[in-house]
């Protein structure tokens, strides 16, 4: 056997959390352990593979290429050794769905088809998984979660997946509805006010700097990264900043008129959402039931608009 002696599950466990969260401070809080012990953690696991396994970019923690290839290994490995608890244990995983969620669909559609769910199926649990694109995927493609509801994958990320059209969802540019430059031109605003960009990681970005280099923005710098709302919101707010990110991250405070949306006049600024799904997958009609809710939840949403 190759793997290292030390090598233990709780080496996996903290590794996969700093994935996530790419911070040991946010990992070490959600596994209920002090950050030196956690930080310690990835260090010992760094040594026995003898590949640093992240970049540390100021506060965050950035897989590298051979910290990508663990992850999906280890993901697929958990996730083999949960159906091995299962089956031994005689627990079936029915009562139990597990879902990725992008955060373009955590502000709007998905809350209120949950509420449908749990009220229908009181018995079935719902575990929600949040995270950058491509680490939902590939926890999709480990079997860690059921299926992931979010933006249509890149097409050379769709092998062995499908995907289920639910909606269109424009990216916005968004400000305070007080905010100085809001009757300016989009090249005027952005070139007087800071702005924030979603993630690299995040695929609205490549749309995103389509569109900059398109209006000839190429030499925008952002102040800030993210596709947080609980993040970009209080800076919005109390700052010039301005926003570029997905309808569906801030439809609230759009129809309650606290952010005001600029008009960029760029019909490709827009996306399709919907269900990503193994091309073979294990049957469980709790998941097939959250599916279908989905679908008719959308479907209500389009006639609405």
């Amino acid at each position: 056997m190759i793997i290292p002696r030390d090598l233990k599950l709780r080496h996996i466990a903290g590794f996969l959390a700093v994935a996530e969260m790419e911070s040991v401070t946010a990992a070490a809080r959600q596994l209920s352990v002090s950050q030196p012990a956690l930080s310690k953690t990835i260090a010992d696991i760094e040594r026995s593979l003898g590949n640093p396994l992240f970049d540390r970019v100021g506060r965050r923690m950035l897989l590298t290429a051979a910290g990508k290839m663990f992850r999906r290994h280890a993901l697929t490995a958990i996730s083999s050794l949960e159906a091995g608890v299962q089956a031994v244990s005689g627990q079936s995983g029915q009562d139990a769905i597990s879902v990725g969620v992008l955060p373009t669909v955590t502000g709007g559609l998905f809350p209120f088809v949950t509420l449908d769910f749990v009220q229908d199926r009181p018995g079935v649990s719902i575990s929600v998984t949040t995270g950058p694109h491509g680490y939902l995927l590939d926890r999709l493609r480990a079997g860690a979660i059921d299926l992931m509801v979010g933006r249509m994958p890149a097409p050379d990320e769709m092998a062995g997946l499908r995907f289920e059209f639910l909606y269109d969802d424009p990216i916005e540019l968004v400000a305070r509805a007080d905010h100085p430059q809001r009757t300016a031109s989009v090249e005027h605003a952005l070139a007087e006010s800071p702005v924030i960009l979603p993630t690299r990681e995040s695929i609205i970005r490549r749309i995103v700097d389509e569109f900059l280099n398109a209006r000839g923005l190429t030499h925008l710098h952002p102040t800030l990264e993210t596709v947080s709302l609980n993040l970009a919101l209080p800076l919005l707010m109390n700052s010039d900043m301005l926003w570029f990110i997905s309808r569906g991250v801030v439809a609230r405070e759009l129809d309650a008129g606290s952010l005001i949306r600029f008009n960029l006049g760029a019909d490709y600024m827009s996306g399709a959402v919907g269900i990503t799904l193994q091309h073979t997958r294990n049957e469980n009609r709790h998941a097939d039931y959250l599916i279908e809710l989905l679908h008719l939840s959308a479907g209500t949403l389009h006639s609405a608009d």
